[in-house]
């Protein structure tokens, strides 16, 4: 980030936290993707017949299947809000910079046998790349070079803005690859 506000950006703190856990309380019974994927597979979970499925994902699917469906209602029509309050909030900056994940993703060997953990692990894998997802927001992840352990600049930008999007990481792609700082 150092490299890129020499380079001549203007940073910013801007706070998203409370758009965050405004929809994490609404999801909480479920995710509004677990919800609308139990309804996809919903005959396979009905019947109970064995599929190839990870228990990781036809759990929660169960869980999912069981939420009613004004749960499921409200949870999208909070959502709806929260996506413009979100652009709204996005709409002073070009774009929202952060790590793509707050771990190194760990080795499955090591994770295995360790349910606690690999929930854990699972949870932070997936925690920043799910505020573009669910927010309705358009991202890119790009590698930084030269670090320690492999890392990934992910870029936000509002719903809409994907081409001024890849047009400001090729920028910050190319001044990440130069041996400047």
């Amino acid at each position: 980030v150092r490299k890129i506000e020499l380079a001549g950006a203007r940073l910013a703190d801007l706070s998203i936290d409370d758009l965050l856990a405004d929809l994490r309380g609404v999801t909480k019974r479920a995710s509004i993707a677990a919800m609308e994927g139990a309804e996809v597979h919903a005959d396979w979970l009905a019947s109970g017949a064995t599929t190839p499925v990870d228990p990781r994902v036809s759990r929660p699917l169960s869980r999912a299947a069981a939420v009613p469906a004004s749960v499921y209602i409200r949870a999208v029509r909070r959502r709806t809000a929260l996506v413009a309050a979100m652009d709204e909030r996005l709409a002073s900056v070009d774009v929202l910079a952060l790590p793509t994940t707050p771990i190194t993703a760990p080795t499955i060997v090591s994770m295995t046998g360790d349910e606690a953990l690999c929930d854990k692990a699972e949870g932070l894998l997936l925690r920043n790349t799910q505020v573009a997802n669910q927010f309705d927001l358009c991202a890119i992840s790009l590698p930084m070079p030269g670090m320690a352990r492999p890392a990934g600049l992910m870029l936000v930008a509002r719903h809409g803005y994907d081409h001024r999007l890849l047009r400001i990481a090729a920028e910050i792609e190319a001044l990440l690859k130069a041996r400047r700082v």
